[in-house]
């Protein structure tokens, strides 16, 4: 299991850029794994590690219809031997598999057992009872939380920073896209900090008010951080898994532009974020921008 493959530092040419003065890159994370993809991949690696190491037999977790995640636990545990759960949002599923995103049926061709919640339900799915209730019914289960965020997937970000540090070290934005936050967290966390080169990290949130996620992330980071860390909230294109067609039209132009497909739920609205902050002159001349890629293109088949 190669838990830190390197991937490729892409430099997108572009007139535009070359009219603000400024670099632009994308980190490949798309291409870290076969299938389970970007972001994903380093918030997995170490649980898989730790649930190997205490024994247990089967991955547990929480997702909705179009979880990135839910699909990525599925193969991961299947690649590394456990049986898998998937506790899915949404019980009106459950009597129509012909409805299944894409990502459901991929989570079940690897050998997910899916099992659908009301949604009153699954807003108790990290409560105390509820996790006990859970690790009582399945006593050789390692629980993961919603999307996989927990101190070992930030940890995770670790090697992702030092590749970053080796490929582009004067660097001055990182860009990615948000779900619950752990991703950002990690980047931020774990970035090199230079007296000489002030470095901002920004989050676009692909739900709608993603300011709660805040607290969570300052939790994850510590009460300090040596970086400029900001999460602008208003690229989610109507919430969770919702397109615009502006948003569709710039991820259109995107992939035609760089020949790099995107995912409409997380990445492109990144993408779409980082060009409106373009326009607004929110990247000083001299400036070398990274946009990460965090994976996620199953989803490529949802566009809401």
């Amino acid at each position: 299991m190669n838990l830190n493959s390197i991937t490729p530092l892409t430099k997108l040419i572009n007139p535009l850029f070359e009219t603000h003065n400024i670099c632009v890159y994308m980190k490949r994370e798309e291409l870290n794994h076969p299938q389970i993809q970007g972001n994903k991949w380093h918030k997995l690696k170490l649980n898989l590690v730790a649930a190997q190491a205490q024994q247990k037999t089967t991955l547990l977790t929480f997702g909705g219809a179009y979880s990135n995640h839910i699909a990525a636990t599925a193969v991961a545990a299947q690649e590394s031997g456990f049986k898998s759960i998937g506790i899915i949002r949404g019980e009106e599923l459950a009597k129509h598999p012909e409805t299944w995103s894409h990502t459901l049926k991929q989570a079940a061709q690897h050998g997910m057992q899916l099992q659908f919640i009301t949604r009153t339900a699954y807003r108790q799915k990290s409560t105390p009872n509820t996790l006990k209730t859970l690790q009582s019914t399945y006593p050789n289960t390692y629980i993961l939380p919603e999307g996989g965020s927990n101190s070992l997937a930030v940890q995770g970000f670790e090697p992702l920073m030092q590749q970053l540090e080796i490929q582009c070290p004067n660097w001055t934005h990182l860009l990615s896209a948000v779900g619950t936050g752990a991703t950002l967290a990690g980047l931020i966390k774990y970035a090199p900090f230079h007296d000489d080169n002030p470095r901002t990290i920004l989050g676009f949130p692909a739900l709608k008010q993603g300011e709660y996620l805040k607290p969570h992330i300052q939790k994850w980071i510590g009460e300090t951080s040596a970086h400029s860390w900001q999460l602008l909230t208003e690229y989610h294109c109507g919430g969770y898994a919702k397109t615009s067609e502006p948003l569709l039209q710039q991820m259109q132009v995107f992939e035609q532009t760089f020949n790099i497909a995107l995912d409409p739920i997380y990445t492109a609205k990144m993408v779409y974020g980082f060009y409106d902050q373009l326009k607004q002159g929110r990247f000083k001349p001299g400036s070398k921008v990274i946009l990460l890629h965090t994976g996620g293109l199953q989803g490529r088949d949802y566009q809401g």
